[in-house]
């Protein structure tokens, strides 16, 4: 599988990428590789981040090969010695996409550019909350099958700390739970910046009232993932 991605001989090389659905806490795993000695960077427009490290990158964005992501390097251009699939749990991401992703204009663009289809002529019936949640529902199932085809492996961000050593034994670094340990659990949580609105909540009964196949279609996929 790596032997095939070194073919593109004017692809630019590193060791890692992590990536998956925005609100996956993608924050969280940067910080930890980090903590380990990687040099991997988050596509947040924050210095340092928003540019590849010299190990790689932990970017949503990058589970499609769009050139022109918000932020950060787009996936053409780059091979992956390993490619990790980070999932959280869709009622935990789904409201917090709706919330804080796709009413970003630029975002949302890049995500309807990768997703034709994402919002529906239906749509229009529902309050704009729970057209959100819909949206949001549907591009939790899609990005993460995007994801899929191009991972070597998946790891839940719920237990990723128990699968830092075998992902340090593939990369060749070594495991150091101490390092773990310092980084707060919370680093991903909105609200611990984002201070205008209470976050979002959803529970299956409600994302069936609102969109019942696109909610059959994400429960099936989490029970894959191990939700």
């Amino acid at each position: 599988m790596i032997f095939g991605r070194l073919f593109n001989r004017h692809a630019v090389r590193r060791k890692l990428l992590v990536t998956g659905c925005a609100r996956s806490g993608t924050l969280y795993t940067t910080m930890a590789l980090r903590a380990l000695g990687l040099d991997v960077r988050h596509e947040r427009p924050i210095w340092p981040n928003g540019r590849m490290g010299r190990d790689g990158m932990v970017s949503w964005y990058m589970a499609v090969d769009d050139p022109r992501p918000p932020h950060g390097p787009g996936a053409p251009g780059f091979v992956f010695d390993f490619i990790l699939h980070q999932t959280r749990d869709p009622l935990t991401v789904i409201p917090s996409v709706a919330q804080f992703i796709l009413r970003y204009p630029r975002v949302r663009r890049y995500v309807e550019r990768n997703l034709p289809g994402l919002c529906r002529p239906d749509d229009a019936r529902l309050p704009q909350q729970e057209r959100l949640m819909a949206e949001a529902a549907r591009y939790w199932l899609r990005w993460n099958l995007c994801a899929e085809k191009k991972a070597d492996a998946r790891v839940a961000v719920e237990r990723l700390g128990a699968y830092l050593p075998e992902l340090c034994a593939v990369l060749g670094v070594e495991y150091r739970p101490e390092a773990i340990a310092a980084i707060p659990a919370d680093v991903n949580r909105r609200r611990r910046y984002v201070k205008r609105e209470q976050p979002w909540i959803l529970t299956w009964n409600e994302l069936e009232r609102i969109d019942a196949p696109a909610c059959m279609q994400v429960r099936e996929l989490a029970v894959k993932y191990g939700y």
